[in-house]
């Protein structure tokens, strides 16, 4: 039996494309104790083509700092993700962190004007406000509830942007209430679309998944596409503070479904461990 599709005939879902140590790092969140060293699991094979490529990624990771090999007593080594580790992952593995951010009542306003001549520039400086989870108020009037003075400074540094733009502090833009500043400057309805149907495909998927068995590939295919499907619907989500949130919002429910089934998954793979 198939699990059921986050793909939708009738929208075009950004391609996501994350390299194999990245995807190893995020997998060590919730299933450190099943990514044996030694070949233990079926876990590898499904992100590297032999058993050397896993071996000598894990090596430049624990040489890296990012992953350390712990030993309990009469127990196999097993993998851990350090802190540095935890940095990369980008931050809607982690979004409780935004959430839960105390806002200071006070808006980071980026306000640029680049020449047409300049487009690229332009479209590179777009894409990086998107990003930083910035929302655009108007067509070169982008707003956040977070301090982005340290990344603007590095901008700067790197890009000159300066030249073009002003970051501006206010605690009111354009006499704006702040819950109109939130519904107006993201694209609330395609990021609730995205989430509601990540909601109902995985909570399809979660009762099939405790219905009847599935051997290991097809489990490792139901972490590959709920991954996948989990980004692509967090991606755009600005993951604000609580207060500013919509009163609508199922970025919470996305993201416990989320870690659910992966720790349900993670308990039926113990079956293959070898």
């Amino acid at each position: 039996m198939k699990w059921k599709s986050f793909h939708h005939p009738d929208w075009s879902l950004p391609v996501v494309r994350r390299r194999v140590q990245e995807e190893w790092i995020d997998l060590l969140q919730d299933l450190a104790e099943l990514l044996r060293t030694a070949g233990r699991s079926h876990l590898w094979k499904h992100t590297y083509p032999n058993l050397r490529s896993y071996h000598n990624s894990m090596s430049r990771l624990r040489k890296a700092g990012l992953i350390v090999k712990q030993t309990k007593a009469a127990e196999l080594p097993y993998l851990e993700l350090t802190d540095a580790g935890k940095k990369l992952l980008p931050i809607y593995h982690e979004p409780e962190k935004m959430w839960e951010t105390t806002w200071n009542g006070i808006w980071y306003m980026l306000i640029f004007d680049v020449p047409e001549v300049q487009r690229h520039y332009r479209d590179k400086l777009r894409a990086f406000l998107k990003r930083m989870r910035m929302g655009c108020l108007q067509k070169s009037v982008w707003i956040t509830p977070r301090d982005i003075r340290p990344e603007y400074d590095d901008l700067e540094r790197a890009a000159n942007v300066n030249a073009v733009s002003y970051l501006l502090e206010s605690r009111t833009v354009l006499h704006r209430a702040a819950r109109e500043m939130v519904d107006t400057s993201w694209n609330w309805k395609w990021i609730d679309q995205l989430q509601a149907r990540y909601l109902s495909v995985y909570n399809y998927n979660l009762e099939l998944l405790e219905q009847i068995d599935h051997d290991a590939d097809a489990l490792m295919l139901l972490l590959k596409e709920d991954s996948e499907a989990y980004i692509q619907c967090m991606h755009p989500d600005p993951l604000l503070p609580n207060e500013l949130l919509p009163a609508n919002y199922l970025g919470k429910d996305v993201y416990a479904l989320h870690k659910t089934l992966r720790k349900k998954v993670a308990h039926h793979l113990q079956k293959y461990i070898i």
